[in-house]
């Protein structure tokens, strides 16, 4: 395992916090280059004596010349640049080497959520899930790891240790006979299917679950191919080896070239002086060739080496921890009881030893946080100064059954507005924002200032089917059609008041708000159909109609419920009908006051349209078709509306009706 000296350096600051470690003999520097620098000073001494001892003088001044040479060429080779680089790629694929190793911990917690139960079924499926996920790790670690293969050397040390069953045994060595790949997946693919069958089983409940599953699979066998492609897929073999030759190359011209020996008698030399102990060198030695055994360790990470990583250790803890998990621990857990910060709900501060009080710390502040702006810069830079205005106030909607919302638009919003920040479209519209639209010409965005919407104009259209079939108009062509059949009512001229409008419906209101126009467009299909059977399809123009709103009714044996001619509250029903400057002008028209015909308004317990028939006494026939009287009638007809199937199942509904006349 690697050499871990963390704990023996925990503050920098101390003074030599280095030198404790540099005693350490396992994995050291000194363990690595002893014997290297051992052989190194030995073939330097056996030079330096061959020259003290055995050289004549004019061999001892050919020998001065060629150290001259190799010292001063030796500095040539960039040993820093190369044996940088390389030994960063290597340290490089050993962190990644580490990283690549499956844990099994993540797969047993997932197993042991998605397969619960304390049955035997699940029991076996669980322990065997884990089992086989690590018996691949085992299989693929037997083909890198040089440890590992010598404590699992064949499949029958494997069945030995329990991570194996002889039938699988066999399997394993039945595809062997077919193909001699490695099989590392195969463990694999068994703990697959058994995930299979436990959610066909309905062991697990939800396919989320098998996803997750296999997802955790798939990566475990990700790891372990790719700690099998950097096993098989090395550093360039050149690269290694033209580190290895430039760093001994270097070496061998030092030996000549850092000879300290005396010069020879005659020679013209710079004088040096006489050292026996070549200390610089040596210590040039321990780095560089230090630096070039740090590649050689690291390069295989699961090999012999001290800084290796202990995978026999990992095997024995993974499958401890695994069987742990979804076996010891399943569906487990301690008794759940009140935290001691239960009444306080967040603890004020955890509590501090006095060793440790003074690590006691605040939230640490931001770069920023202190900083302050001045009130000069704090102003808008491309943004208009405020500005009193009528339009403060605007609606973003309106409903037909509800009243106008209203709503405050601040100052800083509105001058979003004009630099173009993002809106809603609906809100930018109805404001003006982007369009230069104005509200007052609009029904549904109308600003409250205005006193009163103003109708927009009626655009020219063709009738739809749809609106033939309700009975629906426009204003524009119910003026057109009045004036080309002469204000005759056919059972299918709709009110100015009740052509359409732009609406913007609330949910609460639009199932009532529909029911409605459906009632009185049925009620003038059916005035048409009455007034037609009673000869007034020509005769009787329609001047207006009157909306009644619901009332409550007295009971239904009350004269109230009867209109008869002649009573005050026919009378005044008749007044409310018309206003004074019709009646005016039908006076003349009708040669009489007109009556309103007797109409019982039976209480039906739900909403009812009444209807009120007016009538005046013809009078004599003049030779003017336009002055000719005519009778006059409002007709009334009797709505069902959405309370009908209440009625009809016995439900009592109160006594209100809701009255529309056309004249």
């Amino acid at each position: 395992m690697t050499i871990s000296y963390a704990g023996e350096v925990p503050n920098g600051s101390s003074f030599g916090c280095f030198w404790r470690i540099l005693c350490k003999w396992r994995g050291s520097v000194y363990k690595l280059v002893w014997r290297e620098l051992l052989a190194y000073l030995t073939l330097y001494y056996t030079i330096n004596l061959l020259y003290r001892f055995a050289m004549t003088e004019e061999q001892q001044r050919i020998f001065e010349k060629v150290r001259q040479y190799f010292g001063a060429q030796s500095e040539s080779i960039p040993m820093s640049f190369v044996l940088g680089f390389y030994v960063s790629l290597v340290v490089k694929r050993w962190w990644e080497q580490y990283k690549l190793l499956p844990w099994p911990d993540t797969l047993a917690l997932f197993i042991s959520a998605g397969i619960p139960g304390a049955d035997e079924t699940g029991r076996l499926m669980r322990r065997n899930i884990v089992r086989y996920a690590i018996l691949a790790y085992v299989i693929t670690l037997q083909r890198v790891s040089l440890r590992v293969k010598r404590r699992f050397p064949t499949w029958q040390h494997v069945v030995d240790s329990g991570l194996m069953l002889e039938s699988e045994r066999k399997v394993f060595e039945k595809m062997d006979g077919k193909s001699p790949m490695s099989k590392y997946w195969m463990p694999l693919v068994w703990a697959t299917n058994i995930i299979n069958r436990a959610r066909k089983e309905g062991l697990i409940t939800s396919d989320h679950i098998v996803q997750t599953l296999l997802v955790e699979l798939s990566d475990i066998r990700r790891r372990l191919g790719a700690l099998i492609g950097y096993d098989t897929v090395c550093v360039p073999l050149v690269y290694t080896q033209v580190v290895t030759l430039a760093l001994y190359t270097y070496f061998v011209a030092a030996l000549m070239g850092r000879q300290l020996v005396p010069p020879a008698p005659g020679s013209t030399s710079k004088y040096e002086p006489d050292v026996y102990f070549p200390l610089f060198t040596a210590l040039q030695f321990c780095f560089y060739v230090g630096w070039l055994k740090v590649a050689e360790v690291l390069i295989n990470p699961f090999g012999e080496d001290d800084d290796d990583i202990e995978l026999n250790w990992l095997i024995d803890r993974h499958i401890k921890a695994a069987y742990m998990i979804v076996d010891e621990m399943h569906e487990e857990h301690p008794e759940l009881l009140k935290d001691q910060y239960w009444e306080e709900v967040v603890p004020k501060d955890l509590p501090y030893t006095v060793a440790s009080e003074h690590y006691r710390r605040h939230e640490p502040p931001c770069s920023a946080d202190h900083y302050k702006v001045k009130a000069e810069d704090s102003l808008y830079a491309n943004v208009q100064s405020p500005r009193k205005s009528n339009d403060e106030t605007y609606a973003d909607y309106e409903s037909v059954d509800t009243p106008l919302v209203e709503r405050r638009k601040n100052w800083f919003q509105r001058q979003i507005s004009r630099v173009d920040s993002v809106r809603s479209a609906s809100t930018a519209y109805s404001s003006g924002g982007w369009f230069g639209r104005n509200r007052h010409n609009s029904v549904v965005y109308s600003s409250p200032e205005a006193g009163q919407t103003t109708a927009p104009p009626t655009p020219h259209h063709k009738m739809s089917l749809y609106e033939r079939l309700v009975g629906r108009k426009s204003g524009r062509g119910q003026h057109r059609q009045n004036s080309k059949h002469g204000q005759r009512s056919n059972g299918t001229a709709i009110p100015i008041t009740l052509r359409n409008r732009p609406r913007i419906p609330t949910p609460d209101v639009t199932k009532e708000v529909m029911d409605r126009e459906n009632q009185i467009a049925i009620g003038m299909q059916n005035m048409g159909v009455i007034m037609a059977h009673q000869g007034y399809q020509n005769e009787v123009p329609v001047l207006g109609a009157l909306v009644l709103s619901p009332i409550q009714e007295l009971d239904s044996g009350s004269v109230n419920n009867t209109l008869h001619a002649g009573q005050p509250g026919t009378t005044a029903l008749a007044q409310s009908v018309f206003s004074p400057n019709l009646t005016q002008g039908l006076s003349p028209m009708l040669g009489a006051t007109p009556v309103v015909s007797s109409v019982t308004l039976t209480p039906m317990g739900v909403t009812q349209l009444s209807t009120i028939v007016m009538s005046s006494a013809p009078s004599t026939p003049q030779i003017d078709r336009m002055t000719t009287p005519q009778a006059t009638k409002a007709t009334v007809v009797e709505l069902p509306s959405d309370r009908d199937s209440e009625h009809s199942n016995g439900t009592q509904t109160p006594n209100s009706k809701r009255g529309e006349v056309y004249v």
